[in-house]
Order: C-alpha cells, then structure tokens, then sequence
C-alpha cells in the first residue's frame, strides 16, 4: 500500500545547470528548478505561469510545483532521472537536449470539446502526428468536437502554462480532466518514459510501470488508445 502522505521536504539548494543529469533515489527530496514538455504549444520568451487563484492545497505556485511533485513521487517510491535543460517550447526545441536519452520520449495535448464542458490531456510520442477528427472519433465525441483549449483552462486544470503541459500535472487536477495515453508508451518495451516535470526547463524520465502507478494514484484511469490507427 502505498503511503498517503509525502514525504517531509528538505532545505532547498539551486537546480543543477542546464545539460546535468541527476538520478534521484525514490526517498529523495528535490529543491526546485526553473520554470516543462514538448507540447507543441509555442510561446515564445514566455516562461510557464502558474494560477494565482488555486484551488487544491497540493498545487501551489510557482517552484514549489516541481518540489510538490517529486515529494509524491518519492512518497511512492518511484526512482526517477531528471535532465535540466534550457526551456523548450516545441518538440523539435526539446529533441537535441533529451536525444540522448534511451526510452519514450512524449508530447502532450490539451483539449476540449467543442461546448467547453470536457477536457483531455493527450500524451503520445513526440513524433506522433495527431488526427483531431480521428481522435474525436475514437473518444466518441464526434469529428469536427475536438480542439486545442487555451492557456487559461490549462493553468485553472493542471496549473502549467504554454510549452509545460505534462501528465505528471495530473496531481494537481480535481478531475476534471480525461487523460489519454498513446498506447506505444506502454508497450514498447521502453526502460523509461520521459516528461516534463512541472517546467520546460527539465525532462524527467521513470519506468512505465512507475508512471502508470503515479497516474492511477491521482485519481486518473488512463483512457489507453491506438495511435497508429489514427492518421
């Protein structure tokens, strides 16, 4: 079983420089770092901004996001490796950073319908071209339902900005927000999966399985579909 309460947190010391890699023991406690995930969502000179107005404890502002996550994650024992890198806003700004890195590297999509009454975190492979119409369809919400939502729904939902969509954010959502998980990430014998955690400034890597019991313990049941049936 896994423990409620995170992990107390330690002094906090500046974020190793850009291009340094840091495996972090599952009990280890992280000092926060810069402003992360190849989202696609660009914004140029923009760091990510976090919501003044939040609305759960365990979401604040700010670095203490990074801090607020990496405390969960050691609080359920889950080993992770973290890259700090300049901020990235596209796929192809993040690709020469992570290159190096051997697993699945993801971008990630925030959604609604078109009333505004649903929303959907996307994270598929970083090259994965995405079918909105298809993808609407295999969500049985109709084609032509699917668009991108804008800034301000995701800071309100999963308390990043523009560029720093990731699904680690998951555990600041009230559950509002459908996560959906290209299955490729799952099941292509990757030793590690890779995301932002909670800024563009840094890449985080753990193991699927490690990932999926992060997702499940936020209140998330991954809507896992076929990518390559989508194009």
């Amino acid at each position: 079983m896994f423990r409620d309460q995170w992990a107390r947190r330690s002094d906090r010391a500046d974020p190793p420089p850009a291009g340094t890699s840091t495996t972090l023991p599952a009990s280890a406690e992280i000092p926060p770092g810069s402003s992360a995930s190849g989202s696609g969502l660009r914004s140029r000179g923009k760091q990510c901004r976090f919501s003044a107005h939040r609305h759960d404890s365990d979401c604040m502002a700010g670095a203490e996001l990074r801090a607020a996550l990496e405390q969960r994650l050691g609080a359920l024992a889950i080993h992770t490796e973290v890259v700090e890198h300049p901020e990235v806003f596209t796929v192809e700004e993040m690709m020469p950073h992570i290159q190096h890195l051997k697993g699945a590297h993801s971008k990630n999509l925030f959604l609604k319908d078109k009333k505004k009454k649903n929303y959907w975190l996307v994270t598929v492979l970083h090259d994965r071209q995405i079918n909105l119409n298809e993808l609407a369809k295999q969500l049985g919400v109709g084609s032509g339902n699917l668009r991108f939502a804008d800034e301000t729904a995701m800071l309100e939902k999963l308390k990043v900005g523009q560029g720093c969509a990731t699904p680690l954010a998951l555990f600041c959502d009230d559950g509002d927000v459908k996560f959906v998980l290209d299955s490729a990430i799952l099941e292509g014998g990757h030793e590690k999966v890779y995301f932002h955690p909670m800024t563009n400034a840094a890449t985080m890597g753990l193991s699927p399985e490690d990932f999926l019991t992060f997702v499940k313990t936020t209140g998330h049941d991954p809507i896992i579909l076929n990518f390559d049936k989508n194009n």
